[in-house]
């Protein structure tokens, strides 16, 4: 008999948008059915994010024992629109956004690229609304693209994020990180605030963002809308290089991990310029497996940030595996940074295990970011840098990376593991992992690495 993992439940796009009572039940994440009579389990995952959010089948020879790993909110149903009204009608520590663009002309609103799975297109309507009660213009409403030292973005790109309607309605541009940058001074860290003249000069400022894990502010979203998302590349870079962190315990007494978003030198200079700029409004949104909307927070560009991380630290947190043989990371729904996903696969791996990594997503690896072509060009040639790097994962038998569109130059890529082997069908990577393992094989399943992340608490005072 057959046992079938679903990762995650269908795209809203095949059934429709869930009802509550739908969701709890029998459509969530992880439930388990029968299905052919060949033997074997199968576990459905979510793939192609921004381009269709898929759910594909993944299946696993007979006797293999299969476990997903789910984040704690993975049973979390989605906000009903009528939820993400009330939430940006009803900010914290700011006024009603009708009332701060009350008498107002013209409106800045930033927002975050497809390397972040934020759904954009679920929020900007409830802030238009407001927007428009306040007198507003459609046309006096410009949309700005925050994507930091990535890519700059083009139509298709920004319609996805945006919705149709959008794009349609108001005009957007892309952020330039190297010029039309307004000067707004130092910082206490020493950093020269260069930012986005039309964004600055808009009478009304604006950020919608989302929350994930991010190494430098301890969560993504929020003032990092404003540096890096909008600033230039001298600023971008001295946040990154020149502003050092106190030395600080990395886990509290009891090993749990701390998220620094408060005691955080970096993350303080990101909150510097962004009162310096003058953001009157933020929208900050939780998501789930499915990149639905299941926690949304408006006002103040701190304070409702800070509010939504205490809710994502919780939601988003995921016990590790233990002693499997076979690690399966899902980048799922962010593979336009795939780099980010490869340590998943140590978590809970046996010595001699195999990792694999499946990146769905037809963009692949992101083409481009300024910050990091500066800090891996030493100098050398392309085929020097490749030759260089080091072996990631000593312990693992072999490192795959599953995807029907993987190209030779994410192969390379200066943050990928050299030992890491592209394949571009699934039977054959299920053939590379029988060829390793015999017997009673343990396979963890790690189903939205993308946003996933361990047991952690954060380091914010309660007055925050």
């Amino acid at each position: 008999m057959i046992c079938k993992l679903t990762g995650v439940a269908k795209p809203p796009e095949t059934i429709g948008m869930p009802t509550r009572r739908g969701f709890l039940a029998g459509a969530v994440a992880g439930t388990v059915s029968a299905a052919s009579q060949t033997g074997g389990s199968i576990v459905s995952l979510r793939t192609h994010e921004w381009f269709g959010d898929k759910l594909e089948e993944f299946a696993f020879p007979p006797g293999w024992r299969v476990s997903v790993q789910h984040m704690k909110g993975h049973a979390t149903p989605p906000l009903a629109p009528a939820a993400i009204r009330t939430a940006v009608q009803s900010p914290v520590g700011t006024l009603p956004l009708r009332e701060i663009a009350a008498g107002k002309q013209t409106v800045a609103i930033a927002f975050d690229d497809l390397t972040r799975p934020t759904p954009t297109y679920e929020i900007v309507p409830y802030v238009i609304e407001q927007l428009r009660a306040a007198g507003i213009r459609d046309e006096n409403i410009l949309f700005v693209t925050a994507y930091g030292a990535h890519y700059q973005m083009n139509g298709l790109e920004v319609a996805k994020k945006l919705g149709e309607e959008t794009v349609r309605r108001h005009p957007w541009i892309n952020h330039n990180i190297w010029e039309n940058l307004a000067d707004l001074g130092t910082t206490k860290a020493g950093n020269h605030l260069l930012i986005n003249t039309y964004y600055s000069k808009a009478d009304v400022k604006i950020t919608l963002s989302g929350l994930k894990a991010h190494g430098t502010p301890g969560y993504g979203g929020g003032p990092k809308l404003i540096l890096p998302g909008i600033s230039g590349m001298k600023t971008i870079r001295y946040m990154h290089t020149e502003i050092k962190r106190a030395r600080r315990p990395q886990t509290g007494r009891d090993g749990v991990p701390i998220f620094r978003v408060w005691e955080n030198e970096q993350r303080q200079d990101m909150i510097e310029a962004a009162r310096r700029v003058g953001v009157d409004f933020s929208v900050q949104t939780v998501y789930n497996q499915d990149r639905r909307p299941v926690h949304v927070v408006a006002g103040d560009i701190v304070k409702a940030h800070h509010k939504a991380a205490r809710y994502a630290v919780n939601h988003l947190a995921t016990e590790y595996a233990k002693d499997a043989d076979i690690v399966v990371v899902n980048a799922y729904p962010k593979g336009g940074q795939l780099h980010e996903h490869f340590g998943w696969g140590a978590r809970g791996l046996k010595e001699g295990g195999s990792i694999v990594v499946i990146n769905q997503n037809p963009m692949g690896e992101y083409v481009w970011h300024y910050l990091d072509e500066w800090k891996f060009n030493e100098g050398k040639s392309y085929f020097e840098q490749r030759a260089a790097r080091k072996r990631r994962f000593p312990q693992a038998r072999q490192v795959l990376i599953y995807s029907q569109y993987l190209q030779a130059r994410e192969l390379d890529h200066p943050y990928f593991p050299p030992e890491a082997e592209g394949v571009r069908s699934w039977s054959d990577v299920v053939d590379r992992l029988k060829g390793q393992h015999r017997g009673d094989v343990h396979v963890a399943v790690y189903p939205y690495a993308g946003i996933q992340h361990g047991i952690a608490r954060l380091d914010l005072p309660e007055e925050t």
